[in-house]
């Protein structure tokens, strides 16, 4: 298993993907896949983590995770279509 792929399968995880999908279908008037409920879950815990908002040991577990992008990836190439 992937360090990407066991965040997905926690289950605090997937319950903040299922929120997120609610949330963002409503706000956008279209239904947004788990996929992309997913990227939108990344994308808050990182700036949560990045702007100090989580201590241990909720920040080194995320941690485990920091290196699944590519060196050259930043969130706005990411996002970018």
């Amino acid at each position: 298993m992937t360090r990407l792929a066991e965040l997905q399968s926690d289950p605090a995880f997937q319950q903040a993907v299922l929120a997120v999908r609610g949330a963002a279908s409503t706000l956008s008037g279209r239904a947004v896949t788990a996929e992309e409920a997913s990227f939108l879950v990344g994308i808050a815990l990182a700036t949560f983590a990045n702007a100090g908002g989580l201590n241990e040991p909720s920040l080194s577990r995320l941690g485990r995770f920091s290196d699944t992008l590519g060196q050259d990836e930043t969130v706005d190439s990411l996002t970018k279509h």
